[in-house]
């Protein structure tokens, strides 16, 4: 039997039990089974009534822990120190997954002989949702053709081999727990180790965006947080002469995204939009290169 843990962090979300469900609803192929480490990052205990709830009418061994720490490096250590799979799932819990979710996870690392393999995630709009982030569809989370090789990850929709994480119980760096970033270090790190990584189409979760997402504020924001992260894990380890040569080249990619938002500005927000975003990360990296405090995405 090969047993999967699928390891899942909340805070305050009452779409946790329409994950729950949808874990519920899982085609396992044979010879398969599951179970739930969740971790409460919410010091009251919010999601609590609800975990009770499903575990009157689920078959999915259990275990929920509150961790207090506000701190998601911090919860996702949690699940995992309580997840007892050769295998480990994590999700979001905003995120639906697709009853063949889990089967499409499997059968691609075996076809692949992978050690991680990351799933696509389909984004959902509120009706409410401004127009111009619809049209430009800012919020789509881009996968690869499956079996794509990669070096880098999000735990929003991801199987790993629990024998390659970095560390056994602590696999996430504290460092990153209220920044962000902390999943692209973590796939990373197995990048290094060895781990291969590959993408998978076919494996579906669904999220709808949440509403205090849907502003410039926060694009921007998430837009410089991934900037930062991608020079901490590529630009760290290298010689001084060459991180002046990628913080001279993000500038000026900065200066060239911008000067792109406004020439496109007259065709309407949704395609400006998505050169102020680049320009955001690319300004990401430069504030990097000047030790400047990371944007804090989980507050």
């Amino acid at each position: 039997m090969t047993e999967v843990t699928i390891c899942l962090c909340t805070y305050k979300r009452a779409q946790l039990l329409d994950t729950l469900e949808s874990i519920e609803a899982q085609q396992l192929p044979d010879g398969v089974t599951l179970s739930l480490s969740i971790a409460d990052n919410d010091a009251a205990g919010s999601g609590g009534a609800i975990v009770d709830a499903f575990k009157k009418q689920s078959r999915i061994p259990i275990h929920y822990e509150v961790q207090p720490e506000k701190n998601i490096s911090v919860a996702r250590n949690t699940t995992v120190r309580n997840a007892s799979g050769d295998w480990l799932v994590f999700i979001d819990d905003d995120e639906i997954a697709q009853p063949d979710w889990i089967a499409q996870l499997l059968d691609c690392a075996t076809r692949f002989d992978a050690d991680v393999v990351l799933g696509s995630v389909q984004i959902d709009y509120p009706e409410h949702s401004p127009q111009w982030i619809v049209d430009g569809d800012l919020f789509k989370k881009h996968t690869a053709p499956t079996g794509t090789e990669v070096t880098v990850g999000s735990t929003c929709n991801a199987l790993v081999r629990r024998s390659r994480l970095p560390h056994p119980s602590a696999p996430f760096d504290l460092q990153y727990g209220i920044t962000g970033g902390g999943d692209t270090h973590f796939f990373n790190r197995i990048h290094k180790g060895g781990g291969k990584i590959v993408t998978c189409r076919e494996a579906v979760v669904s999220e709808t965006v949440e509403d205090n997402r849907l502003n410039t504020d926060y694009l921007k924001r998430k837009a410089t947080r991934i900037g930062e992260t991608y020079a901490v894990i590529f630009f760290s380890s290298l010689p001084p002469m060459q991180r002046i040569g990628h913080c001279l080249r993000a500038a000026l990619q900065a200066a060239v995204a911008g000067l792109l938002a406004l020439l496109t500005s007259p065709f309407g927000k949704a395609r400006s939009f998505r050169y102020v975003m680049m320009m955001m990360a690319n300004w990401g990296k430069v504030r990097f290169f000047f030790n400047t405090p990371p944007v804090e995405i989980y507050k």
